[in-house]
């Protein structure tokens, strides 16, 4: 199964959450009426036919306004507080971010892992937190879209496991972040704040109200009373968290087992999750979050967050463990809390001397793959495409990464990437920059553009995931100058080039959606016939890219839209260079934006194609595809000659 499938499975298994939450309200509306009604009864109105007690239309109608209101509110809140993105969940759970030039072993060999794993998926690098005081092995992935994406790590998680070991975990998040389960999951935390909202108010009145009571007589009338609303609220409220608990089981513990066997088909290494897996199972701390707010989040968590197996959010270790090593022993030996020490990863990895030169990468300009190859490729993160990332990651200047890691050297590094080969161009460019920022052109961008223009493109873009988890930390103003300095440079000359396109596509995308808080594409668009038009803008702009203008760029057009079913290829047609204007290319990623996930998958197999039509594929045609994909919201890993997989 590729990841199309998978966010098409997540984004329809919303249609159940509707349902169960719609259950939930009723429990809740049927709790509080019974009651309103028992009260009536004490209060007097007793004398009611007995077939009128349960129908007291007065009370029943207030009741479920009421209700549904209040749950409506709270779960409005805490949607629009989770607008801010994985931050915000991280932050709630007590986390850091951690710092891109830490000198800490383990949190830099996490951030490492993270950054490999993001260059091999072909998404921006997630901004890395530390749970600091939770001493269990846990990991999470938060956020809304792969923009925003978090992974949350915990102390232990960080200090006892391996290498490979962290690799598997942090695997099965990012499988969490490309399949869609990520913004299934945090869209559910806001629903279930609602339905959980009566039992929390429950909980806070009989913890603080009566304290906060007097000893005289009226105080202590009305400590009784607030001790009985908070027991009625916290006993409704448990029909709220019955249905929280069977939605969060329902989505999560099916979709733990689809990223064990994700991780494990990116890493090919089933004995680093296993790994990781027993020694939860074998510390005394577990995978236990001491934090309150774990129990909100429980269905987010690699491991159980909770010491509660009622309605478990995650299927047994044993059976996550035998599923990955169906001839293990069954036994899980107690271990004790000691950090992993370098020596120890490099004993039990095999990192020593492993750090590749740049060299060894084999990077070409040109890679010869068919269609097919190309295709299966981006379906999924392969373990070629992990090497690919930590290869490539290990063969970057350290110069480089120290740049992405900084604020002001992401920049650097953006602006470098855009500059014109051509040198009166980017001298124009360069003196524009130095009157609107405080970049000197000489001392800073010249140097890094005669560096980075003649790199690979797969280089590029790895420079630019790693810059954007940088770029975050803009402040507001910072980036909207940051963003005006980006269309300055690309409309310097009054043309846009593709790669500039691209590259401006990639960047602002994902930063538009951080610092606006532009929710995710809503699916506008689920059949073909809908994008037509828009399908014949980008195909025909691939083919002319690739092939040329002529009768070959028409030829790789028509076994493109092979890959589109048969009874929506009509209308297709092949429009000339002048109707591929780089208006018409951006609307059409717009409205791509908005498709279903199979729709997106079908655009892109007819890309390879056509791109593929003369059996190589070049770093710019490879780069536009991929920036094509991140426009539409659907990023892919780098093409690689890969060998199938097995669906899950």
């Amino acid at each position: 199964m590729d990841f199309f499938e998978h966010q098409e499975k997540a984004r329809r298994h919303t249609h159940v959450l509707v349902v169960y939450f719609a259950l939930a309200i009723v429990g809740i509306i049927a709790s509080i009426y019974g009651v309103a009604v028992g009260l009536s009864m004490w209060l007097g109105e007793r004398d009611l036919p007995i077939t009128n007690i349960w129908w007291q239309p007065e009370l029943l109608i207030p009741c479920a306004a009421g209700t549904a209101l209040v749950i409506f509110l709270a779960s409005t809140f805490k949607t629009l507080q989770l607008s801010g993105g994985g931050g915000v969940v991280a932050r709630e759970l007590g986390g850091r971010p951690l710092d891109g030039n830490t000198t800490d072993y383990h949190e830099r060999r996490l951030l490492n892992v993270v950054e490999e794993m993001a260059i091999a998926a072909g998404v921006p690098v997630p901004t890395v937190y530390l749970l600091d005081q939770e001493d269990a092995v846990n990991a999470f992935a938060a956020g809304r879209s792969t923009s925003d994406a978090v992974i949350g790590v915990t102390r232990g998680c960080c200090t006892l496991l391996t290498r490979d070991e962290l690799q598997g975990v942090v695997a099965h998040e990012f499988s969490h972040i490309l399949n869609g389960d990520m913004r299934l999951n945090i869209r559910l935390m806001g629903l279930l704040y609602g339905i959980l909202f009566l039992a929390l108010m429950g909980e806070l009145i009989l913890r603080f109200g009566p304290r906060s009571s007097s000893n005289s007589k009226e105080g202590n009338g009305l400590a009784l009373v607030m001790v009985i609303t908070g027991l009625a609220l916290l006993v409704i409220g448990h029909v709220g968290a019955f249905f929280a608990g069977l939605i969060k089981a329902s989505v999560s513990r099916q979709r733990e087992f689809l990223a064990d066997a994700s991780a494990v088909q990116f890493t090919r290494n089933p004995d680093g999750i296993a790994g990781a897996l027993k020694k939860i199972g074998g510390l005394s701390a577990g995978s236990k979050i001491g934090h309150p707010m774990a129990r909100d989040a429980s269905h987010l968590f690699f491991g159980s967050a909770l010491k509660s197996n009622w309605f478990a959010t995650h299927p047994p270790l044993t059976e996550r463990i035998s599923r990955l090593l169906p001839h293990w022993d069954g036994v899980i030996q107690k271990a004790e809390a000691i950090p992993v020490s370098a020596a120890t990863d490099e004993r039990l990895s095999g990192l020593a001397g492993a750090t590749a030169a740049p060299t060894s990468l084999g990077l070409e300009d040109k890679l010869a793959l068919t269609a097919d190859q190309a295709i299966e490729s981006f379906r999924s993160v392969h373990p070629e495409q992990v090497a690919l990332g930590r290869s490539l990651h290990a063969a970057l200047h350290p110069a480089w990464i120290d740049a992405c890691h900084s604020r002001e050297g992401a920049q650097v590094i953006v602006y470098a990437l855009l500059l014109s080969p051509d040198p009166v161009r980017r001298q124009q460019d360069l003196t524009g920059l130095q009157e609107a920022t405080h970049f000197s052109t000489d001392e800073a961008l010249e140097p890094w553009f005669q560096e980075l223009h003649q790199t690979h493109g797969a280089v590029k873009l790895a420079l630019v995931d790693l810059a954007i988890a940088s770029l975050r930390q803009l402040s507001p103003v910072e980036y909207q100058s940051f963003r005006k300095n980006l269309d300055r440079l690309v409309s310097s000359d009054g043309q846009v080039d593709l790669f500039e396109f691209a590259l401006l596509q990639v960047v602002t995308r994902h930063l538009d959606t951080f610092f606006r808080r532009r929710p995710p594409a809503r699916v506008a668009y689920t059949r073909h016939h809908q994008l037509r038009n828009d399908s014949s803008v980008l195909l025909s702009t691939l083919a002319h890219f690739s092939q040329g203008d002529g009768a070959s760029g028409e030829s790789a057009f028509r076994h493109a839209i092979e890959k589109f079913p048969a009874a929506d290829r009509s209308g297709l047609d092949f429009l000339p260079a002048s109707d591929c204007s780089l208006d018409r290319i951006e609307a059409s990623l717009n409205r791509y934006e908005q498709a279903a996930p199979p729709l997106k998958r079908d655009l892109l197999e007819a890309a390879s194609v056509s791109v593929l039509a003369d059996g190589v594929v070049c770093s710019r045609e490879a780069e536009l595809i991929r920036a094509i994909a991140d426009a539409i919201g659907c990023p892919i890993p780098p093409f690689v000659q890969v060998a199938p997989l097995v669906d899950l």
